[in-house]
């Protein structure tokens, strides 16, 4: 009995053994397939990798092979020998050690000119080139040597011409010298001269102009006279001129009346005002009727007015004047009658102005002064015409225009030019006052028209 139990122990402890043992048996297979498979993956990457470093098809390659012998014999490993392979060929390609395959091709596309050629094609070409060049530069330097040898000549030659040259220039500026002593001495003597001789011609030129200027203004009054001489010949010989125009009577010069005179008498009040066309600075000349307003002596020259008057202040039909001028022992009264040609309301007077005036009082009578009387005239209303026409009613005169000198035959054109012009000035002159004449138009000078509109120097 004792046996039998013995039995059955050992055969439970060796199954549980035995159960032990499978037990650790199949853990122990599950670990090692779990290492088995993580070996796998590892090997698979590893191929991977080693594929990317080099193909299979590239291991058995002869010039692969031969890195690789060359890389073990290093000590290295292939990439490694490689890469140290690669950086010292661009080290020495470039001197760029970290320059890349294309950049290096760029620079050498660059340094070539020509795309697509090797680093030893552009070094053998331009080694060519080189030698080229080398070959003309020593042919050059020949050439530079023998100009050289040539210029050094002509230098020296140059040299001894100019030795020669500067040794006749200094006895050449040493006769020089002693001529400008003699020529300075002479302009001093000269110039004495003509300083003497340029202040006597100064003086006979004032001297002379002041004549030619006096002998000008004494033969334009002159002309004058005789124009008006002419005039009256022929009215004494009883000529008569066709289609004559009538003369204006006097009674139309008359503009208007003195109405009051204020106690002091240097301030009147005349019967026109703003609605006749007044303005403020106008001058009549007074005359104590209508028929004083007339010629002298049945000459050309008008009457002063026994008085002057400037208007200061108006209103619509009458206005306050200032007596800037009178004559002694006849003084303004009421019922004197005011003209100023020029003037009028009711009508526009039409004039002609010709000639040279001396409207500043400087002593010269030039064509330019003309708009300055013309400005008089059209101030007080008048109107200012070229032509003697029907409705002419005044020609204003100044002096005769000096007879241009004649320009000699071979004077510019511009020359012949303004001596025509000046020609025709002169007589068209001539033409207005015998014109006037024969239409019996009063011609009045500067003067006779300033004293019938009564203006008087400010």
């Amino acid at each position: 009995m004792a046996s039998r139990t013995s039995a059955g122990t050992a055969t439970v402890v060796t199954i549980t053994i035995i159960g032990i043992l499978m037990i650790g048996f199949l853990i122990t297979s599950v670990v090692f397939y779990s290492k088995m498979t993580n070996a796998e993956g590892k090997v698979l990457n590893l191929k991977e990798t080693y594929e990317d470093i080099i193909r299979t098809s590239e291991r058995e390659a002869d010039n692969v092979r031969i890195a690789l012998q060359a890389a073990r014999a290093e000590r290295k490993s292939l990439v490694d020998y490689l890469m140290t392979n690669n950086r010292a060929l661009m080290e020495l390609a470039s001197g760029n050690p970290d320059l890349t395959i294309d950049q290096l091709k760029n620079r050498v596309a660059e340094l070539a000119g020509v795309e697509g050629e090797s680093m030893t094609q552009t070094i053998t070409r331009l080694s060519t080139l080189v030698s080229t060049r080398e070959s003309e530069l020593a042919s050059m330097r020949e050439r530079f040597d023998r100009l050289q040898a040539d210029v050094d000549a002509e230098m020296q030659r140059i040299a001894t011409i100019e030795g020669g040259i500067k040794k006749t220039v200094d006895e050449a500026d040493s006769r020089v010298k002693d001529y400008g002593r003699g020529v300075e001495e002479l302009r001093t003597r000269v110039e004495g001269f003509e300083t003497r001789i340029q202040r006597q011609v100064d003086s006979d030129r004032s001297r002379y102009e002041q004549e030619i200027r006096d002998k000008e203004n004494r033969i334009a009054e002159l002309n004058q006279q005789i124009l008006v001489l002419q005039d009256q010949v022929r009215r004494l010989r009883g000529e008569s001129v066709h289609n004559r125009v009538t003369p204006m009577d006097e009674f139309a010069l008359v503009d208007g009346e003195v109405a009051a005179v204020e106690p002091a008498g240097d301030v009147v009040v005349i019967t026109i005002g703003r609605r006749d066309k007044l303005v403020i600075g106008m001058t009549f000349s007074v005359y104590g009727s209508a028929s004083e307003i007339r010629p002298a002596d049945g000459g050309q020259d008008y009457r002063p007015g026994k008085a002057v008057i400037e208007v200061i202040s108006m209103d619509d039909s009458s206005a306050r004047c200032r007596v800037v001028r009178s004559s002694r022992g006849n003084p303004v009264i009421a019922g004197d009658v005011i003209a100023n040609p020029v003037y009028d309301p009711h009508k526009t007077y039409n004039f002609v102005v010709f000639g040279d005036f001396d409207v500043n009082r400087d002593g010269v009578a030039t064509p330019y002064e003309r708009d300055a009387l013309v400005a008089v005239i059209e101030r007080w209303g008048g109107k200012v015409i070229d032509d003697i026409t029907g409705d002419l009613d005044f020609v204003v005169l100044g002096r005769r225009p000096t007879d241009p000198l004649q320009p000699a035959p071979n004077a510019p054109r511009s020359v012949y030019d303004e001596y025509l012009r000046l020609k025709r000035q002169v007589d068209r002159y001539h033409e207005l006052f015998e014109e006037a004449q024969a239409s019996s138009i009063p011609v009045l000078n500067e003067n006779r028209l300033r004293t019938l509109i009564g203006e008087f120097p400010r």
